[in-house]
């Protein structure tokens, strides 16, 4: 018995010296563990340092940075203010610069229209208003005597012409064969100018005849049709003939007939006719119709300012040789040369 609490105590004895070494390596541990911790913090202090040390050098540097940031973007600031502001100026010294030369050129336009107008008032005071008097029944007292010739191909309206400005009337005349004469008289302001009106045949066999009738001519009608380009081309031939043959002096019109076409069929534009007229030196060009003309002056309009024309003259002391006036008038066989073959060819109708 005793042996086995020997034995028992020796356990003991041996568990406590166990635990005793165990607490001491605990111990040892925990110092061990307390030396590992407080150089880790020390690492952690020293890392710490650095790491806070850094943190200012780069907030140093941001710092910095922001700064120059800030002085760059003041100074471009400063300088595109300074640009805008000197656009600003140039653009207000060019603004000024063009209201300036407006200014002038308003002022130079106003005072051209001022200048129209008076000019316009004054003309208006001097000139006299004329008063026209158409188509008077032929007599024998008159001021003025002019002989007029219209010419042109075969079928482009000069009878038609005629006929719309002294009867007031369409019609489809027969082509004309020769010569035929007639009288228009025309009073402005009771100065009588007494038309005498030669219409001509368009046909090539009779040119001669035609031309034999060109001396003394003062005024020249030249009528093409606007849907023939060739009568328009022709115009020049018959120009040139006329002009070698008839008065210096003479006062020229040129005209295209037979507006009332549809524009589908014109072969002649408007602005063609009107250069050619301008570099022919013709005193107007105008188109008609002698067909549709009832409701428009067209026509009257061209034999009133042949009338203003000599009337003119007749203001201003200005003479033009003139054929009625030193007595050459038109036959009594020379008018009826084209009645006698225009009845030989009955029945056969043209546009003229």
């Amino acid at each position: 018995m005793d042996n086995e609490d020997d034995n028992v105590l020796d356990e003991i004895h041996q568990e406590e010296k166990n635990i005793d070494n165990f607490e001491k390596e605990n111990d040892n541990i925990n110092v061990e563990n307390k030396d590992v911790i407080k150089e880790n913090n020390n690492q952690k202090v020293e890392i710490d340092g650095k790491n806070e040390e850094k943190n200012k050098e780069k907030n140093n540097e941001d710092n910095e940075k922001e700064e120059n940031n800030r002085k760059m973007n003041d100074e471009l600031n400063d300088n595109g203010i300074k640009e805008v502001n000197e656009d600003k100026s140039n653009i207000l010294i060019e603004d000024k610069e063009k209201i300036s030369k407006l200014e002038e050129v308003n002022n130079i336009n106003i005072n051209k229209e001022e200048k129209k107008i008076e000019e316009e008032e004054k003309k208006e005071n001097n000139e006299e208003r004329i008063i026209i008097k158409r188509n008077i029944t032929e007599c024998d007292e008159y001021d003025r005597s002019i002989k007029i010739i219209i010419l042109g191909d075969s079928n482009v309206g000069k009878t038609s012409l005629i006929q719309r400005l002294i009867n007031k009337e369409f019609v489809n005349p027969s082509a004309t064969l020769g010569i035929e004469y007639h009288t228009y008289i025309i009073s402005l302001n009771e100065f009588k100018i007494r038309m005498q009106i030669w219409d001509t045949a368009g046909q090539e066999k009779f040119n001669s005849l035609v031309k034999s009738y060109y001396q003394n001519a003062e005024v020249g009608i030249f009528i093409y049709s606007i849907d023939k380009e060739d009568s328009f081309n022709d115009i020049k031939t018959w120009y040139k003939n006329f002009k070698e043959n008839s008065t210096q002096n003479s006062f020229n019109i040129l005209i295209g007939n037979k507006k009332d076409l549809e524009e589908e069929k014109r072969e002649v534009s408007f602005e063609k006719g009107e250069n050619f007229a301008k570099q022919s030196e013709f005193k107007f060009f105008k188109e008609i119709t002698c067909k549709l003309d009832n409701k428009s002056n067209d026509i009257i309009d061209i034999f009133d300012e042949i009338g203003k024309n000599f009337y003119e003259l007749y203001k201003n002391n200005r003479t033009i040789s003139n054929s009625i006036d030193n007595g050459y008038i038109a036959s009594k066989s020379i008018v009826e040369l084209g009645e006698r073959q225009r009845k030989n060819k009955e029945g056969k109708k043209c546009c003229l």
